[in-house]
Parts: structure tokens; C-alpha cells; sequence
């Protein structure tokens, strides 16, 4: 009775040489597509811009939330944005026209030639319509308001993850109620000092319209 028998060795599969025709083209994205994802990453970045202000005013002001303080804040991030995307147009614009006087085939994918005149052309249309669009929402006061509502929920949910975190420190540390209750104020006191005051720092680059 043999004990062991020999394994046999699968085998090789046969691979096909590659065959660079069998490849799908990529489906070219239309403007519209285009111009659809440029509002939605120039509007995050708007939205931002407008959460971080709020952190910082929730943090230093006693004041109520009010969203007509922050039209002018949503308003110039959007142009701001709105600029940025002229100004990376007219880039767009030189390269195309240097390109056109150029033939064959580029050697790196910032080397453009004329063949890419209709593709450099098409990123030059969908930067000046992403800086039309903005500036329109820029001037529309209920775009604004919507925003700044998003802008408000997110800086919400921030401020109560640094307090929820600034609570589980103390949750570790066993305490009877008449502890908790007498550490109480120093404990509200170490937050605002230190966790608010580093929220603070965080959000204090940026948005500063």
C-alpha cells in the first residue's frame, strides 16, 4: 500500500500575447460631465472655506449662528475659485497655441503637440464655464445659503467630535459622581483651553476671505 502519491504538477496556463487592439478606448468625458465634477470639487473647497470660519466664530464669539453673516464669506471663496479657474484657462490658452505650431507625437503627457489642440481646446471650455458658473452662484443668494447650511452641519459634526473626544479622555479614569460632578468645571475648563484652542489653530489658515 503506497502511503504517498506523487502530486501532480498543474499545468502552465497559456498566455495569450497581448494585443494592444483587443483594448477598450475610454469613452471621452463630455463637457457637461466635465463641467458637472469641476463645480463639485470647486464647491467642496468653497464649503470648506466656510466651515473652517464657522469653527473659528463658534470658538471665539458668544453669538448666534447667523447665515447672512457668511454670505460674503461663501460668496468670495467662489469667486476666488472662479479666478483661479481664468487663470489656469489662459494657461491652458498659451499651451494650446504653442502646441499648434509643434508636430508628431509628445514625449511626456505635459508635451503637447498639435494633434492635442481639440483636447486642449475642450479643458480651455470647461475652465471658462466652470468661472462663469461660480461667479453666477457667487451672485445667487439662495446657492449661498444652501452652502453655508452644508458648511454649517459639517462644522457641527466637527466641534462635537473634539468634545466627544475630549470626553472618552476622561472616560478611562474611574470616579465616583461626587468626583465627576466637583472635577466637572476644571475638566470643561482643560477643553476649552486646550482642545478648542488647538480646533482653533487648525482652522485658523484657512478661509481667511
Amino acid at each position: 500500500m503506497r502511503w504517498f502519491r506523487r502530486r501532480r504538477t498543474p499545468a502552465t496556463p497559456v498566455m495569450r500575447p497581448f494585443n494592444e487592439s483587443e483594448l477598450e478606448s475610454p469613452v471621452p468625458s463630455t463637457l457637461d460631465h466635465a463641467l458637472e465634477e469641476g463645480l463639485m470639487i470647486a464647491e467642496y473647497s468653497a464649503r470648506m472655506s466656510v466651515k473652517n470660519r464657522i469653527v473659528v466664530d463658534a470658538i471665539r464669539t458668544e453669538s448666534g449662528f447667523d447665515t447672512a453673516r457668511y454670505l460674503p464669506v461663501a460668496a468670495a471663496a467662489l469667486r476666488e475659485l472662479a479666478d483661479e479657474s481664468d487663470a489656469g484657462g489662459a494657461r491652458i490658452a498659451e499651451e494650446r497655441e504653442l502646441a499648434l505650431a509643434l508636430d508628431g507625437q509628445g514625449e511626456h503627457i505635459h508635451d503637447y503637440r498639435a494633434i492635442d489642440n481639440v483636447n486642449l481646446r475642450r479643458r480651455e471650455r470647461v475652465a471658462e464655464e466652470l468661472a462663469n458658473a461660480l461667479r453666477r452662484r457667487a451672485d445667487d443668494e439662495d446657492a449661498l445659503a444652501e452652502l453655508i447650511e452644508t458648511a454649517r452641519k459639517d462644522a457641527w459634526v466637527e466641534i462635537g467630535s473634539a468634545i466627544e473626544a475630549s470626553l472618552d479622555a476622561f472616560s478611562g479614569v474611574e470616579a465616583t459622581k461626587e468626583d465627576y460632578e466637583r472635577e466637572r468645571p476644571a475638566r470643561l475648563n482643560l477643553f476649552i483651553r486646550r482642545d478648542l484652542a488647538r480646533l482653533e489653530e487648525e482652522h485658523s489658515g484657512y478661509g481667511g476671505f
